[in-house]
């Protein structure tokens, strides 16, 4: 039973990562026109679809796993510390692709318009331009931590109602 639900999160995980690689390929080249609108926003469907089925094969994977207080509070904290420094990252990355953008647009037409490289990089999922921003490797992983997050978060919740009630102190 532990194999079925070991291969569910393979595949949960795999599907997921080919819709963010998707969402990724969207994202038009530095200097060149976008067109209207975003298209891969529609892709947060299926993500969120995945991502809640991710987060139910965990918890169904670490049911019967007993662990006591202090570890399950230590796997919080390391991934919501995860989880933080990812984000830190993408704030990072989002510079370096605002100057990979002021590049590309010197290059094409001899002069940077900073008003409109902020304008297209700062309309959030709106923008076709920051699909790679919004949809890489390192969000990947970041939402694989968040999903892990809820399902501690959600053994954590069951272990402090079982010590309320009396029934387990080692869960």
């Amino acid at each position: 039973m532990k194999m079925k639900r070991f291969a569910a999160l393979i595949i949960i995980g795999l599907a997921a990562l080919g819709v963010v690689l998707f969402g990724n390929m969207m994202t038009p080249r530095p200097g060149s026109s976008s067109g209207n609108g975003n298209p891969a926003i529609l892709l947060l469907i299926p993500l969120g679809i995945l991502f809640l089925m991710l987060v139910y094969q965990w918890i169904r994977m670490f049911k019967d796993l007993k662990m006591p207080f202090s570890w399950l509070s230590l796997m919080i904290l390391a991934l919501a510390g995860y989880i933080l420094a990812g984000y830190g990252y993408q704030l990072h990355r989002l510079e370096i692709y605002r100057e990979i953008l002021a590049e590309a647009f010197q290059l094409r037409w001899g002069q940077t318009d900073w008003d409109y490289i902020e304008s297209i990089t700062s309309g959030g999922l709106l923008s076709i331009h920051m699909n790679n921003q919004f949809f890489n490797w390192n969000t990947y992983f970041m939402m694989i931590a968040f999903s892990l997050l809820l399902c501690f978060l959600y053994k954590l919740i069951q272990h402090i109602m079982n010590r309320r009630q009396g029934t387990s102190a080692d869960n």
